[in-house]
């Protein structure tokens, strides 16, 4: 199983756990996105609200600023991945 294979599968499992309560309050899982020939993994502490609406990590106010902080040392966002810890949001997570 290649590489890019292997995160897929990961991904569809995480898009349809049940293992623990936060499943309930999901609208959507965030997996992870990015590249699956990274070099540079960063990892979050949980999906908010706009992570949550449209199942990617970091494209809410904090996205914003990791964005911008990547076109300040020239680092595409496509070349790295960026994932939670926590795969869904919890409640009240901004």
């Amino acid at each position: 199983m290649s590489k890019a294979e292997l995160i897929e599968k990961i991904a569809s499992e995480v898009r349809v756990c049940v293992k623990c309560p936060l499943w309930q309050g999901r609208r959507k899982a965030v997996p992870g996105d990015g590249s699956v020939k990274a070099s540079v993994v960063f990892v979050g502490e949980a999906p908010g609200y706009w992570e949550d609406a449209k199942g990617l990590p970091f494209v809410g106010a904090a996205g914003k600023v990791l964005d911008s902080l990547f076109e300040k040392i020239g680092l595409p966002r496509e070349s790295v991945f960026i994932t939670n810890v926590v795969k869904c949001r919890p409640p009240e997570n901004p």
